[in-house]
């Protein structure tokens, strides 16, 4: 029978992916880790590897076309073999993945691909298959949780929205063109602004790169959209708590110093030697580790697995090292460097997007004294580090200078306290100061 390849969950905020190339063509005999296709995300263009072996009988996403998460873009098989009329049809009406509740591993299968917390709050598959009246059963509106929430926060009468889900559920995405029919509807009525006031938000936005007499708009990358709305949800739905915290660091410099001079250790920074303070802090307090999913769930992951936030030409992205509580220092540096080189240069894996569950956001290179970070979307919490400066300390009476750092952990207050930010901080200072404890964990 042949087997269903369907569009993996490449990132912990992919929805859709955008076949770029197939790498093999139908007829092609497919072997366990060939590439099977380039995709376009949200984040990086990522390759799908093939799990299975035999035939490629059908490609049912071709190149330039865009599937959702779970959908099916091709069958491998048997050579010869018939993939039956309901294989054949078009993607659009392809079969959706059932839904795992599970939180990602960052392993890429052709399976359907789990759906987390992380994720845009959507915890469905839209098949793009519309029926033609809203579905009820037993004189109920047959909806997702997330539709109905969606529904009436803007005030929309689910009888009038068409389901597009299985056997005509509404999803979330039915409630929100139904929304966004609406608002242009309203746009057509709205007044222009007059000539020197800033337009109001429900403004119909301008073509790319549209000039007025004010200036230019231009529409956001696709990178710099997901951005905006996944740090629009974490501020809108988590409790921002701040806690901040100064550390000695002419320790860890020191033995830093020590690790390239000797050659132990090649290409180490501080940041490296933060990340593992990071998660010496995270092993000695778990519960800053964990996260709000699905609404009211407290999510405690079973491993620690720490999200780098890195800069791009037009936005961020955040690599993440998995299990960072069970690498030695010099792993640390080998995977972090290798990572962060693979986002930069575009080509990220699947698991390097996948699976956060902390992020560290270091600005200290651009000399940043102390700043606050916004939690990513479906972790509980984010460190914010500042430059290391030469600073006054009095130490037994006596003033003496260090090098001293700020860094100031955001917590999702819901689920993270006062109390759990300090341990944190306590532990995490200790790891700093104390860097030999890094080195032995």
């Amino acid at each position: 029978m042949a087997t269903e390849i369907k569009m993996p969950q490449l990132s912990d905020t992919m929805d859709s992916g955008k076949i770029l190339t197939w790498n093999k063509k139908e007829g092609d005999t497919i072997s366990r880790g060939d590439i099977l296709a380039e995709v376009e995300t949200d984040k990086a263009n990522l390759e799908i590897e093939s799990f299975h072996e035999g035939t490629l009988l059908k490609i049912v996403t071709p190149a330039d076309n865009s599937a959702n998460v779970g959908e099916v873009i091709a069958y491998i098989g048997d050579p010869g073999e018939s993939v039956g009329s309901s294989s054949s049809a078009a993607k659009s009406s392809s079969s959706p993945a059932p839904v795992s509740e599970s939180p990602s591993t960052g392993n890429v299968s052709q399976d359907p691909a789990p759906r987390n917390g992380s994720s845009n709050g959507s915890s469905e598959y839209h098949t793009g298959k519309t029926s033609e009246s809203t579905i009820k059963s037993e004189g109920r509106i047959k909806a997702s949780p997330v539709a109905k929430k969606l529904a009436e926060q803007n005030n929309i009468d689910l009888a009038s929205v068409r389901g597009s889900g299985p056997d005509g559920r509404i999803v979330k995405r039915d409630v929100e063109s139904l929304g966004a029919d609406v608002q242009a509807a309203q746009n057509l009525h709205t007044p222009a602004p007059q000539r020197g006031r800033p337009s109001s938000s429900n403004q119909p936005q301008q073509s790319s790169g549209s000039a007025t007499a004010e200036g230019t708009l231009t529409p956001l990358s696709k990178m710099r959209d997901t951005i905006a709305k996944r740090m629009q949800q974490s501020v809108n739905e988590a409790p921002h708590f701040y806690t901040t915290v100064s550390i000695e660091m002419d320790s860890v410099i020191s033995l830093r110093a020590l690790l390239k001079e000797r050659g132990i250790i090649e290409g180490v920074s501080l940041n490296h030697f933060i990340i593992k303070a990071a998660a010496y802090a995270l092993a000695h307090e778990p519960r800053v580790n964990r996260a709000i999913r699905d609404g009211n769930q407290v999510f405690e992951p079973s491993s620690i697995n720490i999200g780098v936030i890195t800069a791009l030409n037009d936005g961020l992205i955040i690599p993440v090292l998995h299990e960072v509580d069970k690498m030695s220092l010099s792993d640390v540096v080998f995977e972090s460097r290798a990572m962060i080189e693979r986002a930069r240069a575009g080509r990220p894996t699947a698991r390097d997007l996948s699976g956060g569950t902390f992020s560290i956001s270091n600005m200290g290179m651009f000399d940043v004294e102390s700043f606050t970070a916004i939690i990513n979307p479906g972790q509980g919490a984010v460190i914010a580090i500042s430059a290391t400066k030469e600073q006054p300390i009095v130490k037994d009476g006596v003033i003496q200078v260090a090098q001293i750092m700020k860094a100031t952990l955001s917590v999702d207050h819901r689920v993270i306290d006062g109390v759990m930010s300090g341990n944190f901080l306590k532990f995490f200072k200790e790891g700093l100061e104390y860097p030999a404890l890094l080195m032995a964990s």
